[in-house]
């Protein structure tokens, strides 16, 4: 447990050096260590240097670093003057400059620190970016040595320790504020939920700008004075196997990584196995939503290491809780429940079904709510909803953030009576057990049901043939009122003209399995994402309002026109301009069934008055039942007498 008279981080700091752990900073060059004690020191230096630029108690430094030794140093300086230190993903390109910008025009008077490369980079790419901090910079290559002492600042409890922005929209950064009261809430409760104690040792490969690095990877391990390896991002992301060879290696019992971090392992280092993995003792499974599929693939593979599938930890946190939010019970493993998807908006009745039924969704256990945090599901009306209803997740406690920084828009938006905060997911609680659903602004309706996308996006993957994580379900409209298009991305190089197939296959899997029609199917050459590796479909969402595929759009057309079999009459002709028209964007021809295209009862009823404007009291609507491909239909039509000169 935290230190017991520790009410502030530089108190868990002090309390740590008096310890024997430390941390290994792992790198693709190799591993350098450094004592608790060492790190003290270290950062009281770090704190004169960034004090002699002008920082003072209060002032918000920007860290832009990509080196995990520079990141610690920095961030344990910032806590010993009383400064608040703002983690940004560092990069010297697109997302991480434009969000540099947008956090930069949004703090009073900050003070960056970052290294030489990033900020040459940031001021040819994005020199606005760099304009807000004026000469308020310190470079890590300038500082030649580190002074002993500085001008220590005492913290109160309830004094900002750390702005956190989270990984939603640069345009609109939400900055959560977190206190030196609310992280070690949380800290306590993260150590006594997961049952940390003396034996353990952790390691991770988590960003540090991340909360699920920082806080869970980093801080904790402090509080609780383990021994901790901190392992560069980009080592993992380039040699995914290094990751479990270093926890055999060191001995961690504890370990983390999201969804997308254990396909990318599968994927890409199932077979660089190490030949014991018998300490870990938890595996954190979260920060996007948790595929009990995927920690099931993970553990059948690590089976031979002697891997215990009880490990597994699938939890639930997010960054205005500090991080944790519920926790399972540790040494359960994976649990699950399968409920009939396409009936999870707010106020349905959770349906229990089958494993094995066509439209079972399956569900991980995320646990219960961690020590002195709180929580409900409620209804649109703020009504709290009895159990196995869905409906939005809410918050309060000792770990949850007063408020977001110089934000009032999202403060009104999520800030509910009596100190619960909205977190923005839809779920249900099931015999007192946590179930998230996913994000209330990704739920797409169509035709009456709802689905979320990362569903759809399991579905593609799995019978369609789709390489995890290369694929995004959104939905989009393009004028106010107007219908939800349902726009699929697939990430795929290459000719459009080679597309064909794989939108086929992506349409035909939607209608069969969800019962969903799919707008657009387009190939981008990447998908959006944001440091933790979740699909950032907003991005794409916007794009196509914007008219930003449009192009891309006009040339798949006409790939599949100049393609499509041609009509052997006038009546296939017209029936193929009707579909055409009423499918937009598909590959049709005349023996193509028009309900693996996605055409459902409701679509089917606007084709028919289609038909029947030019086939005049030929067809009825249960007529496209028996005749659902345009070859069969047209021979139909050809055969039939019009009711209007039938002889009765």
């Amino acid at each position: 447990m935290p230190e017991a008279g520790a009410q502030t981080l530089p108190g868990l700091l002090r309390a740590a050096a008096g310890g024997p752990g430390g941390i290994r900073f792992l790198r693709a060059g190799g591993a350098t260590q450094i004592s608790y004690a060492a790190l003290l020191s270290r950062a009281t230096g770090l704190l004169a240097r960034l004090q002699a630029r002008g920082a003072r108690p209060g002032d918000a430094v920007v860290l832009f670093l990509d080196h995990n030794p520079a990141f610690v140093d920095a961030f344990w300086a910032c806590q010993l003057g009383g400064l608040v230190p703002v983690p940004l993903t560092a990069g010297a390109g697109g997302e991480p400059l434009r969000k540099l910008e947008a956090v930069a025009a949004l703090l009073e008077a900050p003070l960056l620190f970052t290294g030489r490369e990033l900020y040459r980079a940031a001021r040819t790419a994005q020199p606005v970016a760099c304009d807000a901090f004026g000469d308020r910079v310190l470079l890590l290559e300038d500082i030649a040595s580190l002074p002993d002492s500085a001008d220590l600042h005492p913290a109160a409890p309830g004094d900002t320790a750390l702005i956190q922005f989270s990984s939603g929209s640069t345009s609109d950064p939400k900055g959560v504020v977190l206190t030196h009261a609310n992280l070690l809430a949380n800290l306590d409760a993260i150590i006594g939920a997961a049952r940390v104690g003396a034996g353990d040792v952790a390691l991770s490969w988590m960003p540090l700008s991340h909360d699920l690095g920082l806080v869970g990877s980093h801080l904790m391990p402090l509080a609780a004075g383990l021994p901790q390896t901190l392992m560069d991002t980009a080592l993992f992301v380039r040699r995914p196997a290094r990751w479990l060879q270093a926890v055999a290696e060191y001995g961690a019992t504890l370990t983390c990584s999201p969804d997308f971090g254990y396909r990318h392992w599968l994927q890409h280092a199932g077979g660089e196995i190490p030949a014991d993995l018998s300490s870990l003792r938890l595996v954190f499974h979260g920060a996007e939503p948790v595929c009990a599929e995927t920690g099931r693939a993970f553990a059948a593979a690590l089976a031979p290491a002697g891997f215990d599938p009880r490990a597994l930890f699938p939890v639930y946190g997010l960054a205005e809780a500090c991080l944790a939010v519920s926790f399972p019970e540790p040494g359960s493993g994976i649990a699950s429940l399968h409920v009939a998807r396409g009936r999870l908006a707010v106020g349905d009745v959770v349906t229990p079904v089958p494993a094995g039924s066509p439209d079972a969704l399956e569900l991980a256990a995320l646990g219960r709510p961690v020590p002195g945090c709180e929580l409900r599901v409620t209804g649109d009306d703020g009504a709290v909803l009895d159990a196995d209803r869905v409906g939005h997740i809410e918050i309060r406690g000792a770990n949850v953030t007063a408020g977001y920084y110089r934000n009032p828009d999202a403060d009104a938006r999520w800030r509910r009576g009596g100190g619960w905060l909205d977190t923005g997911d839809l779920g249900f609680l099931h015999a007192g057990r946590l179930y998230v659903v996913g994000r209330s602004k990704d739920l797409l309706f169509c035709r009456g049901r709802n689905h979320f996308p990362h569903d759809l996006e399991a579905l593609l993957v799995r019978h369609a043939g789709l390489p995890a994580g290369k694929v995004a379900v959104c939905g989009a409209r393009r004028a106010a009122g107007g219908a939800e298009d349902i726009l699929v991305f697939v990430q795929q190089r290459g000719d459009p003209g080679e597309f064909a197939g794989t939108a086929a296959r992506v349409r035909e899997t939607l209608a069969l399995h969800a019962g969903v029609r799919a707008d657009r199917v387009l190939p981008v050459p990447r998908l959006p994402r944001t440091t933790s590796g979740k699909l950032q479909r907003y991005r794409l969402a916007q794009g196509w309002t914007a008219g930003e595929y449009d192009g891309l759009a006009a040339r798949l057309d006409a790939v599949q026109a100049a393609g499509a079999e041609q009509a052997a009459g006038e009546v296939e002709l017209t029936l193929l301009e009707i579909c055409n028209r009423m499918l937009p964007g598909q590959a049709i021809d005349r023996d193509r069934n028009l309900f693996e295209l996605g055409a459902d009862s409701l679509l089917l009823v606007r084709i028919h008055e289609e038909i029947e404007a030019a086939f005049p009291g030929r067809v009825e609507v249960t007529d496209l039942f028996d005749h659902p491909t345009i070859a069969s239909l047209a021979g139909y039509i050809e055969d039939v007498t019009p009711t209007s000169t039938r002889v009765e």
